[in-house]
């Protein structure tokens, strides 16, 4: 076992006394006050639709991002180098004149395209063209390991084709949807009028109604948490005689795809509804679907007025934001997306020191072994269960801060002239590399987000966890901070991440990354009891008036929320044993613990946003996030004396612990 060392003699304990609100107290909304005071000094920016401790390190390393750009415009790297192309990324992206004048000249083969669709065939055949560039329509393709056999890349197809955030957002009836609805065909007429300076009468109408059906055919939020019904397997000749009305040869021709081996179909009805859809729904109305694809796709490359209408609607609209963001910063954020990990080494070169990975690394082996003991203690799991459990947790692997390998993008061509072009190549490189994978053995070196990201993730399927180094600094981690605060912070990231492997989606695969049940049948059927009462907790959180958090739709996170702040408080004990509990700003260590974790949550949403969080995001809310968690946690209570009474207070029968 390894350890930080003692940081009591560290400049700063990583918290900032004037984040509190001492007039809330910790024992009724312990989120409040604890962060009350940064939120009323923090109102969300114009150009933000939340504001929160993620929302201001993305800020911050976005600025990173930009002097490493604006560094690179200034240079003249070779031809074909990484630092030609993202120079050359964002010398295009800022050249808002160009694309002005441009307009959809960039779209027009594509536009052309669609005139000339004499069958239904010729619509799939579009759909697989368009896929390949970036444009989504009708359903999605793409590849990743085989959820049953760890050795093989499959293609597997998706649910998509829909123009709003979710599909309740077409066949929900309260008043909002109908609202937004209207919205919607609002922003189709404007944009058809932008692009086309024309509008064709019933155009929005005759895209709604075929986003309608695709969403009637869609799976809920909730639905596509459950993988096991998500694994269809199938083979081409299969999809030829499930589907008969999609071309298949077609599509497949289009996306460069084999047409041999193993196909996963995520949403079988959803594909049948599509087939149907296809047989009953006439030519021109298709035409019309598509051309709005098309445009819609690209609107912000296509001028300042396109850029402004998608703006209205996609961030006033459905988020609550009032400006949008300078040119500089959403083309930053857009080299980032697009080839991140060219732009990733110059970032880690630049802003990444090594001694952080250690450091992280440290964390995550206490936060194991912490992890282990606790499983092997369970009273409600099996010594059968107990020991698959303890292999899988032995088994997963990390990554941090950056690849190992990076990716290489000599076969990608990006130049100076024209940002949309950029974009189109970038995606469509990224797809070839993806569909060349299919049938092939996955690669475990590959990463899924980029160097600069602030954020973190576990992935099932490699039985990994991923640290990118855009997370490893302040307030989640800072090496001069006191240890409760690190642990609060980073740590309870590290043992989110860590029990996402086994909340109720990551418990269906096992130590290889497979899905499979290695449960015995009644450890089962208590840990989804447990796991219910955070369902019922959540589901009874008031995010707004009359507005309640989906406990089903966020439940993975919430467990992952409960798991890493346990694993973390007593990886924090363990780490810190035998030490002299010293008070700092009136705070024992215990409490200075749970005031990391609060600030490492600390965030406020416009309305909109909320709504829209609530209804598409299985991340709950942060106040759900802080109070809802630290009220199922006994060490909570002792910290602050929090008793019967205090609005903070659950019966002890009624506090979920799993982990």
């Amino acid at each position: 076992m390894y350890y930080i060392h003692n940081m009591s003699k560290k400049k700063s304990w990583g918290f900032d006394m004037k984040n509190l609100d001492r007039s809330a107290r910790p024992q009724d909304d312990f989120f409040q006050f604890a962060n009350g005071g940064w939120l009323k000094k923090n109102p969300i920016p114009h150009d933000e639709s939340r504001w929160n401790t993620f929302s201001v390190l993305r800020k911050k390393n976005t600025l990173a991002i930009r002097s490493i750009l604006e560094s690179a415009k200034k240079q003249k790297p070779r031809t074909g180098s990484n630092l030609q192309k993202i120079r050359d990324y964002y010398i295009s992206g800022m050249n808002v004149a160009r694309r002005n004048q441009e307009g959809i000249k960039s779209l027009r083969p594509y536009l052309e395209t669609v005139e000339t669709i004499k069958t239904k065939g010729g619509v799939v055949r579009l759909a697989g063209m368009l896929q390949l560039n970036g444009i989504g329509s009708l359903w999605r393709s793409g590849t990743d390991q085989d959820m049953k056999n760890k050795n093989v890349v499959r293609l597997y197809l998706e649910q998509g084709g829909l123009g709003l955030p979710d599909r309740d957002y077409y066949l929900k009836t309260d008043k909002r949807s109908g609202e937004i609805r209207k919205k919607y065909l609002a922003y189709i007429e404007k944009l058809h009028k932008l692009v086309f300076k024309k509008y064709e009468k019933g155009f929005a109408n005759k895209v709604m109604k075929i986003e309608t059906g695709l969403a009637k055919a869609s799976m809920t939020r909730v639905e596509l948490r459950d993988l096991e019904k998500q694994y269809n397997k199938t083979t081409f000749n299969g999809l030829l005689k499930k589907y008969p009305a999609i071309d298949w040869n077609a599509y497949f021709s289009e996306i460069h795809a084999k047409k041999n081996g193993t196909i996963i179909v995520s949403q079988p009805l959803f594909l049948k509804k599509t087939d149907k859809m296809l047989r009953d729904i006439s030519l021109d109305d298709w035409k019309c679907y598509f051309r709005w694809k098309i445009t819609n796709a690209y609107p912000q490359y296509l001028g300042e007025s396109t850029d402004k209408a998608h703006f209205d609607f996609y961030g006033k609209a459905l988020s609550g934001i009032k400006k949008m963001k300078p040119q500089w910063e959403r083309t930053a954020i857009e080299v980032d997306s697009m080839i991140g990990e060219a732009l990733g080494a110059e970032y880690v070169k630049k802003y990444f020191p090594e001694t952080a990975k250690k450091e992280i690394n440290i964390l995550v082996n206490n936060l194991v072994a912490v992890y282990r003991e606790r499983i092997k203690a369970l009273d409600w799991m099996s010594a059968e269960t107990k020991k698959k459990a303890v292999a899988k947790l032995n088994a997963i692997k990390r990554k941090l801060g950056y690849p190992d390998k990076w990716k290489n993008y000599r076969k990608l061509k990006i130049s100076s002239d024209s940002y949309i072009l950029n974009q189109i190549n970038s995606y469509k490189f990224e797809f070839a590399r993806d569909i060349k994978k299919i049938g092939k053995k996955p690669d475990k070196k590959e990463w899924g987000m980029t160097p600069p990201t602030v954020n973190a993730y576990n992935n099932y399927l490699f039985n990994e966890i991923v640290f990118p180094a855009g997370i490893m600094q302040p307030p989640f981690f800072h090496p001069d901070a006191d240890d409760a605060v690190n642990y609060g912070g980073i740590g309870a990231v590290i043992g989110h991440e860590l029990t996402h492997g086994f909340d109720d989606k990551g418990s269906t695969f096992d130590k290889n990354g497979e899905m499979k049940n290695w449960w015995h049948k009644a450890d089962r059927k208590l840990f989804m009891k447990k796991a219910q009462g955070l369902v019922e907790q959540y589901d009874k959180f008031e995010a707004l008036h009359g507005i309640y958090v989906n406990g089903k739709l966020t439940l993975g996170e919430n467990i992952a929320d409960l798991g890493g702040l346990v694993l973390a408080y007593y990886a924090y004990r363990k780490a810190t044993h035998g030490e002299k509990k010293t008070i700092i700003d009136g705070f024992t260590p215990e409490q200075r613990f749970f005031l990391g974790a609060a600030q490492a949550e600390c965030g406020i949403a416009r309305e909109a946003s909320l709504k829209l969080q609530i209804a598409t995001d299985p991340h709950s809310p942060s106040k759900a996030r802080v109070n809802l968690a630290f009220c199922n946690m006994a060490k909570f209570y002792e910290a602050f004396g929090v008793k019967k009474g205090d609005k903070m207070w659950r019966p002890e029968k009624d506090r979920v612990v799993i982990w």
